[in-house]
């Protein structure tokens, strides 16, 4: 029998906008605060989207902070870890098997942090690149 499948985004665009409020009915992303950004995840947040779901991980968005003079590349690097602990085999049934980027090309730095958490496969695309992993593949280690 397949493993049910757990898509999880994240986006390190600032200026997303609302392009945000379609991707959160179809997967989680995990979004960058800023000017742009913000009001759509506040209104994603009242919708009430994830309070109807009957997974709250399936749907919705999570909030995070771009660091002080932080790139993109390292924003997207550093937050991966975090998407990892809460959508990993530890946290979640099905743990991710696909994380989709949003905001930043594919780097070799990138791919090396996503074969870290178990990527088997990360693909550009052109707002960003796709990384996938098998269900089976083991659990990574911290950084």
């Amino acid at each position: 029998m397949q493993m049910p499948l757990h898509k999880v985004g994240i986006v390190v665009d600032q200026g997303f906008g609302d392009r945000l409020a379609d991707l959160a009915r179809v997967f989680h992303v995990w979004v960058v605060a800023s000017g742009a950004n913000t009001p759509v995840i506040q209104s994603v947040w009242k919708s009430a989207l994830v309070d109807a779901a009957a997974d709250p991980l399936a749907v919705g968005v999570t909030s995070f902070a771009a660091g002080e003079g932080e790139s993109r590349e390292e924003t997207c690097a550093r937050i991966a870890w975090d998407v990892d602990e809460h959508h990993n085999e530890s946290a979640h049934d099905p743990p991710w098997s696909e994380i989709e980027v949003f905001g930043v090309k594919l780097t070799a730095a990138l791919r090396d942090v996503f074969e870290q958490l178990g990527a088997t496969a990360c693909i550009p695309t052109q707002d960003g690149f796709i990384c996938r992993r098998r269900p089976s593949d083991s659990v990574p280690s911290d950084p």
